[in-house]
């Protein structure tokens, strides 16, 4: 019997009281948790040599019970390895309903969630078929005359095979997936500060003096761009996307906007990075309109950092500074000037937790 899509699909309260646990010590949302998803013949093709061997240990003093026996091993063993494995592609598999809204908006830009979850639900839906069938083979050897035995197991392969077969597109579309939803940047569950400005205003060089160390690299799938990442005594999360929030939204397109959209929800703050020397190629009037447009965007709180002090002027500097309504901190990234004062600014706790990461899967 084919699988239908009622068979797998869930319903919304269903999905809620789905049997998906995770581990306190895992990442709910690192897709490298995920297995490499193998093309159904070769998940066959190891089962059944996997029952080959299996059959080989099998030994008994009646010919007939032998045979018997070995048969009943070629089931139960080709089963549970198809069946482990199919179900080790489910619970490796991250719960997007568990995720943070930031990082479920972020896999919507790589994949369709409904066709994800559609073909997860495909593969669970034959681990189960795929059990009882073999309970239903594993009675029929049982019952069996010796000349059916053969007969009986290699009908149980074929159902097998015609199972898998029908999951082959979800195995492959899965895997597709999986290869890009690795590469993920991957965020910890703490107070967070995305910083924002034109190239080469010296975000990076803030990022590596408030945190004091190299940052993360991170790859960002859905652009060429990267993610950068740094904490601050581990108490702030430092967020760098080069590439995102560098030029006017006006200049975005689509999937580059989500992006955005769904980084606002991730920080509670935007660290918006300044070069009034205007070294970095870009006339601080650019630079102001894009400040302007993005703390507009986010809707959150925001902080300035005017950086480079040591190439510029100090009294053209005061003209922009006036320009701000948020707390302004002048700084020279390179000579470690004001950085300490910058980093007592976020260790102040001045950064209200809004919003919940995850959702309390033991929750009532």
């Amino acid at each position: 019997m084919r699988y239908k899509e009622e068979d797998y699909t869930e319903s919304k309260d269903e999905d809620k009281k789905e049997d998906y646990t995770v581990s306190k010590n895992e990442d709910k949302k690192d897709f490298r948790r995920m297995p490499v998803i193998h093309p159904y013949k070769k998940i066959l093709d190891k089962a059944f040599h996997k029952a080959s061997m299996a059959s080989e240990t099998v030994s008994a003093r009646d010919r007939l019970l032998q045979i018997r026996i070995k048969e009943l091993k070629r089931v139960e063993t080709a089963t549970g390895s198809v069946v482990d494995y199919l179900n080790k592609i489910v619970d490796k598999t991250p719960h997007v309903n568990l995720m943070p809204q930031y990082y479920t908006e972020l896999v919507s830009l790589i994949v369709d969630k409904a066709q994800f979850k559609k073909s997860l639900g495909a593969i669970r839906w034959a681990a189960e078929k795929s059990k009882s069938l073999e309970t239903t083979y594993k009675r029929k050897l049982k019952g069996a005359q010796a000349r059916d035995l053969a007969r009986i197991r290699t009908e149980f392969y074929g159902r097998l095979s015609s199972v898998l077969h029908q999951i082959r597109r979800d195995l492959i579309y899965l895997e597709d997936c999986r290869a890009h939803l690795k590469n993920l940047p991957r965020f910890k569950e703490m107070k967070t500060v995305v910083i924002a400005g034109f190239p080469n205003v010296g975000k990076s060089s803030v990022l590596r003096a408030l945190t004091g160390a190299e940052p993360d690299i991170q790859p960002y799938p859905f652009t060429t761009k990267t993610v950068r990442v740094g904490y601050l005594e581990n108490s702030v999360q430092f967020v760098d996307t080069p590439g995102l929030l560098d030029r006017a939204l006006s200049k975005r397109n689509k999937i580059e906007l989500q992006a955005i959209i769904a980084l606002s929800h991730l920080g509670e703050m935007i660290l918006f990075v300044f070069d009034p020397s205007e070294t970095c190629g870009y006339k601080m009037d650019e630079q102001m309109n894009l400040y302007r447009e993005i703390k507009t965007e986010f809707g959150i709180p925001s902080v300035v950092c005017f950086n480079k002090i040591d190439m510029c002027d100090s009294a053209a500097c005061q003209k922009y500074v006036k320009m701000v309504d948020e707390d302004v901190f002048m700084v020279s990234a390179k000579e470690g000037k004001g950085i300490d004062e910058l980093s007592k600014f976020f260790l102040r706790d001045i950064l209200p937790s809004k919003k919940k990461f995850y959702v309390d899967i033991n929750r009532n």
